[in-house]
């Protein structure tokens, strides 16, 4: 029966890391997201969904809802590469598909933030999901439910799952849907016809495609005035570093959509002393032309908690930049 899945990973545990180790800050390449275009030479896409069971609930009666960072390794290259999303809520969730070189990969650690600034961490301890990922093909790889355990430990399982995807583009870009754990196709959609598209180069119905490679480097500072002590603004700045991925990405997205898009974003701002959660939070203006990007960025802060117990009134100032040829 379809409805009877196989466990592929079962109970595994791990102790808790720190931020920056549990984020393998400077090692993981994160993976941008496959947005309808052509893949390039020797790349596929994955895609997953992340359950939280068993987390404590904040202050404010809220689920956690900050992203979920997956380190994956490519085990011919040794490189590692790193994804962030948000915990699927309920099935009719938008599927977030990352682009990723074709191989085979292992999943090496998972982390989530509390939304107090505590991280909890799994990490591969000689036992690891394998996912295959094929050139122009979408991996699917299933549902990975995430709980707590011990002081700062995750327990994970992976569970296979059937696809998901649902294509809707005016041209096709995948040959086929698989489970990334067993490389089983689970639905058909280019096929071989996108094979052959793609030795040609896309060159059928006057379609072609440009391959280039470009190292961009992303700069998020922000700066916050406030009331309050300093040991507050520090646990406020420690819990917008700990999301740093999560906010980040919002000015990211829509960069590969605007060219030449940089600035600033202001926010007044209160947080409340009962729950640690803004109780206003108010767009002031700034050089960021991007509304998507505000808006995204805006959501973002909105879901998170602070750890301090005094009311804190100030001003929260982003400012974003990036260089494609750095140093």
């Amino acid at each position: 029966m379809k409805c009877l899945l196989t466990w592929i990973i079962l109970s595994f545990l791990a102790v808790g890391l720190g931020h920056d180790e549990g984020h393998a800050a400077g090692l993981s390449s994160p993976l941008d997201p496959w947005n309808g275009e052509y893949m390039g030479e020797n790349e596929g896409a994955v895609y997953v969904r992340f359950f939280l069971d068993g987390f404590r609930k904040t202050r404010s009666f809220k689920e956690i809802t900050n992203s979920v960072f997956m380190n994956l390794r490519n085990t011919k290259t040794g490189r590692l590469y790193m994804l962030s999303q948000a915990p699927t809520e309920s099935s009719a969730d938008v599927l977030q598909i990352w682009k990723i070189p074709a191989g085979q990969y292992s999943v090496e650690k998972l982390s989530i933030n509390e939304n107090t600034g505590i991280t909890r961490t799994w990490t591969a301890a000689g036992q690891s999901a394998k996912a295959v990922v094929k050139y122009l093909h979408l991996s699917n790889m299933g549902m990975v439910r995430l709980s707590p355990f011990g002081k700062l430990g995750l327990k994970v399982s992976v569970l296979s799952a059937p696809n998901a995807y649902e294509h809707t583009a005016s041209h096709q870009s995948f040959v086929a849907v698989v489970d990334a754990y067993r490389g089983r196709i689970q639905k058909t959609l280019g096929g071989a016809q996108l094979q052959k598209d793609a030795k040609d180069n896309f060159s059928v119905s006057g379609e072609a495609r440009t391959a280039f490679t470009m190292s961009r480097q992303i700069s998020m500072i922000y700066q916050v005035n406030s009331t309050g002590t300093q040991g507050s603004r520090q646990l406020l700045s420690s819990t917008l570093s700990a999301q740093d991925g999560e906010l980040r990405r919002c000015y990211m997205d829509q960069l590969d959509l605007t060219l030449g898009l940089r600035g600033t974003v202001t926010y007044n701002f209160k947080i409340a002393a009962n729950n640690g959660s803004f109780q206003l939070l108010r767009y002031n203006g700034g050089t960021l032309t991007s509304p998507k990007a505000i808006e995204c960025l805006t959501l973002a802060l909105k879901k998170l908690q602070f750890p301090i117990n005094k009311a804190l009134v100030g001003q929260l100032i982003f400012q974003f930049n990036y260089d494609d040829n750095p140093g």
